[in-house]
């Protein structure tokens, strides 16, 4: 009769997988994007105003452009944001 002292020892059980790496290319699409709509939006205001911002049209470009200041700056730091993961 045998004790199962000749038996090999059970396989060690397996690592986990490893996560999937991460998809950088959303994070590079908000930071793209919002850079572009920063740079198109200051553009657009300093055109407007015909290249003196704090003239007298400047409130006005200022207030209609904050919206879209605050998007673009939004997908800029969504972005970097992703990125840094």
């Amino acid at each position: 009769m045998s004790d199962g002292t000749g038996a090999p020892p059970p396989p060690p059980p397996l690592p986990p997988p490893l996560p999937p790496p991460p998809n950088r290319g959303l994070g590079w699409f908000f930071a793209v994007l919002g850079a572009v709509i920063l740079l198109l939006t200051l553009a657009c205001m300093i055109s407007l105003t015909d290249g003196h911002l704090w003239g007298e049209d400047g409130e006005l470009a200022l207030l209609c452009g904050s919206p879209t200041l605050i998007l673009g700056a939004v997908f800029l730091w969504l972005g970097t944001r992703r990125l840094k993961r």
